[in-house]
């Protein structure tokens, strides 16, 4: 079976500016409620979806996309396991910030485990 090939491969400038950019999203969704999480991952898909080509070959819509792709990984990473994109990965609990780890992260996936567990 062949490799999928990285979309970002040949945009090095996409590909560094990401990272920075969920890192910045972490912090600007991590108050927000779960079914407000749900409904902006909804609409982030949908941005992406519509207008992807537009970030990978510039257009009109780049930056609202680019923006959509950041706190779409932003909202994802507050996920149990966090989330991993073209090799990057990053997950709230344990601290991977863009990272270069394989999903599902164990350290990720104890902590929520433990969470659970604990009597509130």
């Amino acid at each position: 079976m062949p490799v999928p090939r990285d979309p970002f491969a040949d945009h090095p400038v996409l590909e560094a500016a990401l990272p920075v950019a969920v890192l910045t999203a972490l912090h600007d969704v991590a108050h927000l409620p779960d079914d407000e999480h749900q409904r902006l991952a909804a609409e982030f898909a949908d941005t992406i979806a519509a207008h992807g080509d537009d970030l990978l070959y510039g257009g009109k819509h780049c930056a609202p996309t680019f923006a959509a792709l950041a706190r779409g990984l932003a909202v994802l990473a507050h996920q149990p396991g966090g989330v991993t994109f073209t090799g990057l990965h990053w997950c709230v609990g344990s601290g991977h910030h863009g990272t270069r780890h394989q999903a599902p992260c164990d350290a990720e996936i104890a902590r929520e485990a433990a969470q659970q567990d604990s009597p509130r």
